[in-house]
């Protein structure tokens, strides 16, 4: 499940950062012109396109070309390699004081950069996109780290082909709980997203950011809270 000492509530909180997820995406999407922050594969296939424009003789005259955006799903990317990089510091630190669990710090992180997002609601959507890649990116290396099977959190091709050959293995109750657990990340994914597109269809989005962040900072919080406990556990035995 996960690596070192089990994390209480582990699955949930991939869970919900999983919905965090569809709903930034989706808020990016509606709001910043068809750019993911989360999903860059997405932003892959965007750049993708606009090298076709710019530069295959004759795609000009197909008239199937998408409007030209280079710069936002760029930004993206761009803020999401960011985001990763930011994270080795405290893995190092984790890794060097030998427990197995992800730092509760990339999550305070994560939360940082989404409030940020407040603050920057009038800034060029290149600077938003970025921040909130940046986001995303911490939040993958969290997933990463804790390494379940299926789940990357910002992400969810993995996950589909992790819960349809799960079907496949011997039934039991491993398998089942794994079926379970797989389905909810990909309907926290999509109830997210459905979310985030309401939202950022009608509030600022300073405001669905500032949701993002909140709920984010409180599963820091507890994961803060958990590890301070077993602590004050292990000093105590």
């Amino acid at each position: 499940m996960a690596r070192g000492r089990k994390v209480h509530g582990t699955a949930g909180l991939l869970v919900l950062l999983t919905a965090v997820a569809g709903w930034v995406d989706s808020v990016a999407y509606v709001r910043s012109g068809s750019v993911f922050v989360a999903n860059q594969t997405g932003n892959a296939v965007f750049l993708a396109v606009q090298v076709a424009e710019r530069w295959v003789p004759g795609v000009h005259d197909a008239g199937v070309l998408a409007g030209a955006d280079t710069y936002g799903p760029f930004s993206s990317l761009l803020g999401f390699c960011f985001g990763v990089a930011v994270s080795v510091l405290p893995l190092r630190r984790s890794r060097r004081h030998g427990n197995g669990e992800p730092p509760w710090v990339l999550l305070a992180i994560e939360a940082l950069l989404l409030a940020s997002v407040i603050v920057l609601a009038a800034a060029p959507r290149e600077l938003r996109l970025g921040v909130a890649a940046a986001a995303m990116g911490v939040q993958s290396v969290y997933a990463a780290r804790v390494a379940m099977r299926g789940i990357s959190t910002t992400t969810l091709t993995g996950t589909l082909v992790t819960l349809i050959s799960t079907f496949a293995e011997e039934p039991g109750r491993h398998a089942r709980k794994g079926i379970t657990l797989l389905t909810l990340v990909w309907l926290a994914y999509t109830l997210g997203a459905w979310g985030g597109a309401a939202a950022g269809l009608t509030w600022s989005i300073g405001t669905v950011h500032g949701l993002a962040a909140m709920a984010v900072a409180m599963a820091a919080i507890a994961m803060w809270w958990d590890r301070r406990g077993q602590l004050r556990g292990g000093a105590g035995g």
